[in-house]
């Protein structure tokens, strides 16, 4: 790739380009400044003719610009010989100048061009990635909390600020409307894991949840409600999880208060990069511990995952289930534990 950039533009990269420029163009500015003086000071003494600071910069411009207006003033022979040396000095500095510049928006058009298409075939390759709606404070801070587990991410904005502000590197985006079909398939929503709704607007969340929903019938989709009227409308389009960030927060807030070793226990199992996980692992229907009791088929062991809870395909929990507890089909176990223990545990139910 920097091969071929360097065989396609002048230079051997745009910020060694905009280096050139910058030095040609103070060059430029130096040669006028030094003309000016020359006519000021050393021509006004050859010519006995007074050189004004006006004068001297008005005919350093006229020679470096090639403008070809008269001479300000009777020139001596060594000011003729100083103005045409300043002529051919300042037509290719000026010439250099421009071809700096003009290499230098080419670089940034081609470079811009190069990368969108690198993006665009990025995006192609993703498969069961995550896709987040809206990058801005909870956007930012859900694709955040994704790329702390290692997982594929995708934002999808609209504002080109909001993503140069909040861009962290490595993550992929798409710049457009999230509710169009077209930047939805862009970001690839038919082979997406899940989507995060996390748009400043209700409505749009709405449309934008309605329309991932028609692409992909299988898409989980957790959406941001605002005000609790959109909670059941967000989940009759078809969101899976519907969470508002006030209830949220207002939940956080109270267990701060009134629970503050559990809260901060939480959020260092969630969020803070410890060896402890919280996982719910899906048992799947040929799994070798359906209708056996927890003990009795290896799940629960001494140095094993503590197991949590049982999501029932009803969608009741059972939560601090006991050994004789048995597993049905459909059941989600919701365990704790190092990494390594959650994907014993994953071996062990998969088989």
């Amino acid at each position: 790739m920097r091969s071929w950039r360097r065989r396609l533009f002048p230079v051997d990269d745009l910020r060694g380009t905009a280096r050139q420029f910058w030095i040609a163009l103070g060059l430029l500015l130096a040669l006028v400044l030094a003309a000016a003086v020359y006519y000021r000071v050393f021509e006004s003494r050859a010519t006995g003719t007074p050189w004004s600071i006006v004068d001297s910069l008005y005919m350093a411009v006229l020679t470096v610009t090639t403008v070809g207006f008269m001479e300000v003033h009777p020139l001596s022979q060594h000011g003729r010989m100083f103005t045409i040396f300043l002529a051919v000095t300042g037509i290719g500095l000026a010439a250099y100048a421009l071809r700096s510049a003009a290499s230098l928006l080419v670089g940034q058009q081609l470079s811009a061009e190069v990368q969108t298409r690198r993006r665009l075939r990025a995006l192609r390759q993703l498969r069961d990635h995550y896709i987040v709606c809206g990058y801005g404070r909870m956007g930012s801070e859900a694709v955040r909390q994704l790329r702390q587990r290692g997982l594929e991410v995708v934002a999808i904005e609209s504002a080109p600020e909001v993503v140069e502000k909040q861009r962290e590197p490595g993550v992929l985006y798409v710049m457009g409307d999230a509710t169009q079909d077209e930047h939805l398939k862009n970001a690839g929503v038919e082979r997406a894991r899940a989507l995060i709704a996390a748009i400043g607007r209700d409505e749009d969340n709405l449309f934008l949840v309605l329309t991932a929903r028609l692409l992909n019938p299988d898409l989980l989709i957790v959406a941001r409600a605002g005000q609790d009227t959109m909670v059941d409308k967000l989940r009759r389009a078809g969101a899976n999880r519907v969470l508002s960030p006030y209830v949220v927060g207002g939940r956080r807030l109270a267990a701060a208060a009134t629970q503050p070793r559990v809260l901060e226990f939480l959020e260092m199992v969630l969020h803070q990069d410890v060896d402890v996980e919280i996982d719910a692992i899906a048992i799947p229907d040929d799994s070798p511990v359906l209708d056996k009791p927890l003990l009795g088929g290896g799940v629960f062991h001494e140095r094993g995952a503590m197991i949590l809870a049982v999501s029932h395909a009803n969608g009741e929990f059972h939560t601090n289930p006991r050994p004789e507890t048995v597993l049905r089909k459909g059941d989600t176990l919701i365990a704790m534990g190092s990494r390594a223990q959650i994907e014993e545990l994953e071996r062990l139910v998969s088989g």
